[in-house]
Formats: structure tokens, C-alpha cells, sequence
């Protein structure tokens, strides 16, 4: 596995806390879809307002329940106080409005009327009906009030001031709302609810649109997101999956992916919501008691301090907990798809035995984030539990003290209750966004990687092949290794002719094949097509010369005829069957139910490796490319079959650059010149009677190898 994309070095491992600059990255992918993305905000922004209106509809519940005064009476002293600047007790007198506090610019407390002090009408009225005169007064009227203090009584008069939109709205609202009086107060609670469900289905109608707006631009990034991991792995230089686990890429597609996924909703949904709803809703409460209100507010950076603390293991346990899914995927798909020698071995309690070690590393990584996710929730629970006990005291406290009416009591312990909801939910929301934010860094790993390129000023298109291929000191080393595959190669391969590569396992035959459709690219020297370096062409041009039947055959899931004429969306019936005929596949494709438009295993499952292998031929017959490479080509097929395809192949070769790779002298003879390799190197080249009498690398091969293989 490539260590730079499971671990990392030391110049690309991401910090411990929050990476944040690929998380942004990872948002800008949304920028196509911002449109869906502002409308389901618009839609969350209003959510979080009609709700807070929901929630403060317990206001009036609770003043209708619990107050004597009513709705109307709250009303004419809230906009009374706010005229008269100042802000009056509940009242518990007939007769007398206590003041709990003045307004530091007002005319009240120019003329000394401070908190504590008894007002009433000079007339003796109830002071409802004051209060209510107070109410419809032009601005500036006087108002004639007697205060009673420590020192006694004397009579002021004030002036009323303006009345602010939102008491103005208020006053609206009132005079719809029936009169106070006992019998007319469960039809007021019956209006006040009506309005308050009305509300409560607007609020959520709003919150289904913009969440699904929301989650198709998410979705829709997401699709985009794996179209150009797609694109950029399948772009990529073979050298990349030389050291790199095809288990941990597809971890990084399904898992990967699903963290970004649930990190995106979340960023989007929660994390513009709930801090939404805790703004509206500290509004609410600052506006019944503001004091109280940001007396509390000192728990949010305790708050805001543990989360840091515990994302940052988030993000450190959640890496570990991506790279062991990769390892577990890798681990179960060997088994899986080795399971017949599993078998054969008696391997079931081995294996079993190394999948549960995998399991093991999984699990505790698991267990660390579970334990993680469980420490936010009960905290912030108690932190609210200990914050809500305080707080229940001082309010208590001032009801008794009359300052402090119990509707507004029961309100304030509502709203600074559903305060910590969002908060609680937010600990979600970090959470989320950390392991969203490991699953970007290793997405993003992947698609910042090089892909194959041509130099610029380069892009030559080859046409097809004139001359011939050469290699010019060609030397290769993979990635990791400890010794070259290849080293100082010179070779010349003229058009039309057939060329073997024969030598020990290891030597480097595949290798060397592999430049040529630049699969590889080499260290040092050049591969030269028709005298062009392979590097300045064009990858599509270059390709298009080769036709290429790989050591081990094969098969995607699909009919015959997608496998013969794979790459090409529209496939010629005709063309399809020819080559499995010529490739000797046909009689069993026929065979098949369902014949040539039967849908094949995963991998060919359902095949022999001799029809893979003759499948793999016929594909690349159909391609009909003016070079053909076979590697190890007949190595799978029974000795009849593999009579009939070298026949098929001397026919189809002539007037095409062959090149083929085998350890069955049959196989070979037929070709123009024999190359040997050994260790890296050409050691000679020849036809079999030269290469038998003067080459002992080849005598040998003829001797063991060739002789083993069935010849």
C-alpha cells in the first residue's frame, strides 16, 4: 500500500485539529449547485424564525394560564412602560403598578422615579384602566401620575413618547384577541393555539423544502465529486497502482465519500439551522429578559472549548478508523476471490483467524469514535442541566420577589431550555464536519496526484506504425523496489516483424512491453515510435497502435459481445462473432444460454481460464491494431486450443509488428527473432538454433522451463 496515501509523511500528514483548507476545498465543489443550496438556506433561515415565533407562543399560553391580568392587561402594561419609560412589576394591586426599573434617558427618572416606587391614578381609578389611557394617548399627552416612595407621595406628570413597530404590532394583535375575563379565556387560548399550529406547519413546510434542496445539491456534488475520483484514478500512471491497494481506493469511494456526504448535510443542515435557532431564540429570551439572558451565555465558551478538545481526536481516531476499513475490504476480497485454494488448503480457520485481526484494529477504532460521540451529548446535557439549575433559583427568586411575573418565569425557563437543543445538536455537527474532513483529505490525496501527461508543446498523433519501435537505454526501477526491473534496454523491433521475449519469471518481459503504451514510463532513456519519443505523443494516438492479451485474462461483467468490443460504444455484430471465431471462442460463447448476449460473472466467474484467455484473444482481434502484444497468451488454454489459436495467430500477425511473451516453445518458434532477458537485461537475441547453441540462458530455459511448460 502506497504509505503516502495510507500514513502519509511528515510533509503531507494533516495537523491533528481541523484541516480546514481541505474541508473548504470540498465545499467549493458545491459551487455549481449554490442556487439549490440558496433557496434551502432562504427556506432554513425562515424554519428557524416562524419556529422561535412558535416557541414564544408560550408566552401568551402561559399568560393566559397562569396570569390574572391576561393577554390585554401584559399588553397595556408592556406598551404603557415603554411609553412612559418604565418597566413595571406584574401587577398584583388593583390600584397600584410598582416600577422595577427606569429607562436611563427618560423623562420618569429625570423627574426621580426609580425602582421600587408605587405608581397610580391621581384619580383613584383601577390602574388597568390608567394603564389603558396611558396606551391611546396622542404622543406628548400628559399623563398625571401620583408616586409613592420611601419618602411619601407626590404627584408628576409625564409625557407619552411614540410607540415602537413592534408594540405597535402588539397593540394590533390585541385588539383581535377577545377581552379579558374569565369566560372568554379558552377561547383566547383556542385563537392563540390555532395561530401558533398555523405557524408550527409553515415552519416545518419550510424546513422539508430546504432540506431537500439541500440534499439534492449535496447529492448532485457528491456525483461529481466521484465522477472526477473516477476520472483522475483511471487517469493516472500506472506507477500509482504499483504501490497502492485497490481495496483502499474503493474504501475512499464508498466510505470516503459517505463521511463527506453525511459531513456536507451536516454543514448545510444543522450547522446553518441550529446556530440559526439559538440566534433567534437568544432574541427571544434577551427581549423577556435580557440581563438573564446574557448572564447565561457564559456557558457557551466552556461549551465552545470542549468541542475543540474532543474533535480533535474525532479527526485522528476517524483517519484510522477510513484506513482499517481499507485494509478489512482488501483483506475479505483475497479471501473471497481466492476461496477455492482457501479450500483446497484447509485455510478456512487461518483466514478466519486474519480477518477477525483486521476486524480487531476496525473495532477499536470504532469504538474510540462511538465513545467519542457518547462523551458530547451526556456533557453538554449536564453542562445544561447545572447551567438550568442555577438559573431556576434566580428566577425563582425574583417571582417571589414580585419582580418577575410567572408567565414570564415559565417562558424564560422554556427558551433558555430549547437554547441548549441547537447547542446540544451542534456537538453533532463538529463531529461530523471532522470526519467529513478526514474523508476529504484522503479524496483529496487521490485527485491532487499527478496524472499521465505529454510535455507541453508535445502531442504528436501517430499514425500507424512505419518503421518500427526502439528502446534507447531504457532503465526502470518500480516504486519501493530494491533492484531495477530494467536496466541499459536497447532494442529495435522492425515493422511487421515477430518478436518473442522469453526468460526467467522476474526478468522483466512485462515490464518492458508496458512502455510501450506507456503504461510505464522509464527512468532514463527513451521508447521511440517511427523515431518519435512515445512521450510526446498523444496517449489516445499511441494506444490505438496496440492490441494487448495480458498474462491473466480479463473479463468484466457484461455479455460477450461487450467483452470483444470493449471501448467501443457501438459494437459491430458481424465483427464480434468473426473475432470470437478466429480466437476459437465461439462454439462456447454459443453454447452459453443466452449466447453471445448472456451476461457474464464478475470477472468471468463463470468461465474456464481457457475461455477467458480465448475471449481476451478475440478482443484483441476485434481491435485490429497495427501491433499486437501477447503476454503469456496461450498459458491458460488446453494443448488443442492453443494449436488452433497459434495457427489463428500466425495468420492474423502477418503484416503486423507482433510482440509475445511465453514459456512454451510451440508458442515462440514461429516467431522472427527470439529476445532473451535475464535479471533486467537482454542478453541475447536470435532464432531458436542460434540462441540454443551460443546462449545459456536459453538452453537452459529450452532445457527446464520450456520442457515443463508442456513442450
Amino acid at each position: 500500500m502506497d504509505p503516502l496515501l495510507i500514513t502519509a509523511d511528515d510533509s503531507q500528514r494533516a495537523p491533528s485539529g481541523w484541516r480546514a483548507r481541505d474541508f473548504w476545498r470540498l465545499v467549493r465543489w458545491t459551487k455549481p449547485y449554490r442556487r439549490y443550496l440558496a433557496m434551502g438556506l432562504c427556506c432554513t433561515v425562515l424554519f428557524a424564525g416562524l419556529h422561535t415565533v412558535s416557541i414564544g407562543g408560550a408566552f401568551p399560553v402561559f399568560q393566559v394560564l397562569l396570569e390574572e391580568e391576561g393577554i390585554h392587561g401584559w399588553a397595556d402594561r408592556a406598551i404603557a412602560g415603554k411609553r412612559l419609560g418604565v418597566e413595571f412589576a406584574p401587577l398584583t394591586d388593583a390600584h397600584v403598578a410598582r416600577v422595577i426599573r427606569t429607562h436611563h434617558d427618560s423623562e420618569a427618572r429625570g423627574l426621580n422615579v426609580r425602582g421600587g416606587d408605587a405608581l397610580s391614578d391621581p384619580q383613584s381609578r383601577p390602574i388597568r384602566a390608567w394603564l389603558g389611557d396611558v396606551v391611546i394617548a396622542p404622543v406628548g399627552g400628559e399623563i398625571a401620575v401620583q408616586v409613592r416612595d420611601f419618602e411619601g407621595q407626590r404627584l408628576v406628570t409625564l409625557h407619552a413618547g411614540e410607540i415602537p413597530f413592534g408594540y405597535s404590532l402588539l397593540n394590533r394583535i390585541r385588539a383581535v384577541l377577545p377581552a379579558d375575563a374569565p369566560e372568554t379565556k379558552l377561547r383566547t387560548l383556542v385563537w392563540i393555539l390555532a395561530a401558533l399550529v398555523a405557524v408550527a406547519i409553515t415552519s416545518n413546510l419550510f424546513r422539508y423544502i430546504g432540506e431537500s434542496l439541500i440534499a439534492r445539491a449535496i447529492l448532485r456534488t457528491l456525483f461529481d465529486l466521484r465522477d472526477g475520483l473516477y476520472e483522475r484514478i483511471l487517469h493516472l500512471p500506472m506507477t500509482f497502482f504499483a504501490g497502492t491497494q485497490t481495496a483502499d481506493l474503493v474504501t475512499r469511494f464508498v466510505q470516503d465519500v459517505q463521511e463527506v456526504q453525511r459531513g456536507l448535510i451536516t454543514l448545510f443542515g444543522k450547522f446553518v439551522r441550529e446556530p440559526l435557532r439559538a440566534f433567534f431564540l437568544i432574541g427571544l429570551a434577551l427581549t423577556l429578559d435580557w440581563r438573564i439572558t446574557l448572564t447565561m451565555s457564559v456557558v457557551v465558551p466552556l461549551a465552545l472549548v470542549l468541542f475543540w478538545a474532543v474533535g480533535r481526536s474525532v479527526k485522528k481516531a476517524n483517519r484510522k478508523l477510513l484506513q482499517a476499513y481499507g485494509a478489512m475490504i482488501g483483506a475479505l476480497t483475497a479471501s473471497l476471490q481466492n476461496l477455492r485454494v482457501v479450500k483446497a488448503y484447509t485455510a478456512e480457520e487461518y483466514e478466519r483467524a486474519r480477518l477477525d485481526e483486521v476486524d480487531r484494529r476496525m473495532f477499536r477504532q470504532q469504538l474510540k469514535l462511538a465513545k467519542l460521540d457518547a462523551f458530547l451529548s451526556p456533557m453538554m446535557e449536564t453542562v445544561a442541566v447545572l447551567a438550568g439549575s442555577v438559573l431556576t433559583v434566580w428566577l425563582a427568586s425574583r417571582v417571589l420577589d414580585h419582580t418577575l411575573s410567572l408567565s414570564t418565569f415559565a417562558s424564560l425557563s422554556v427558551t433558555l431550555a430549547m437554547i441548549f437543543d441547537p447547542l446540544r445538536k451542534m456537538t453533532d455537527v463538529y463531529v461530523r464536519i471532522q470526519r467529513a474532513s478526514a474523508g476529504a483529505e484522503r479524496i483529496f490525496q487521490v485527485l491532487d496526484r499527478p496524472v499521465e501527461t505529454v510535455p507541453a508543446g508535445a502531442g504528436t498523433e501517430l499514425a500507424p506504425l512505419e518503421k518500427g519501435l526502439e528502446f534507447v537505454d531504457v532503465s526502470f526501477t518500480y516504486p519501493g523496489a530494491g533492484a531495477p526491473a530494467l536496466s541499459d534496454i536497447n532494442l529495435s523491433i522492425r515493422r511487421g516483424e515477430t518478436v518473442a521475449l522469453v526468460g526467467p519469471n522476474g526478468c522483466g518481459k512485462t515490464t518492458l512491453v508496458s512502455m510501450l503504451p506507456r503504461l510505464f514510463d522509464p527512468d532514463r532513456g527513451e521508447v521511440r515510435y517511427d523515431g518519435v519519443n512515445v512521450r510526446h505523443a498523444t496517449h489516445a494516438s499511441l494506444r490505438r497502435q496496440f492490441g494487448l492479451v495480458p498474462q491473466e485474462a480479463v473479463i468484466f461483467e457484461g455479455t460477450p459481445i461487450e467483452n470483444i468490443a470493449y471501448g467501443n460504444g457501438r459494437a459491430d455484430r458481424a465483427r464480434v462473432e468473426d473475432a470470437a471465431r478466429r480466437a476459437y471462442a465461439d462454439e462456447f460463447v454459443r453454447a452459453i444460454p443466452g449466447g453471445y448476449e448472456a451476461v457474464l460473472g464478475e470477472r468471468g466467474s463463470t468461465l474456464s481460464g481457457g475461455q477467458r484467455q480465448r475471449l481476451a484473444i478475440a478482443r484483441a482481434i476485434y481491435r485490429d491494431a497495427p501491433i499486437l502484444i501477447f503476454d503469456e497468451a496461450t498459458s491458460q488454454v488446453d494443448s488443442e486450443s492453443e494449436l488452433k489459436i497459434q495457427n489463428a495467430l500466425r495468420e492474423f500477425a502477418k503484416g503486423r509488428t507482433t510482440i509475445i511473451i511465453a514459456h512454451r516453445l510451440s508458442t515462440i518458434q514461429f516467431a522472427d527473432r527470439i529476445v532473451v532477458m535475464d535479471a533486467g537485461r537482454i542478453v541475447d537475441s536470435g532464432t531458436h538454433k542460434e540462441l540454443f547453441d551460443r546462449c545459456s540462458v536459453y538452453r537452459t530455459l529450452c532445457e527446464t522451463q520450456f520442457v515443463n511448460a508442456g513442450n
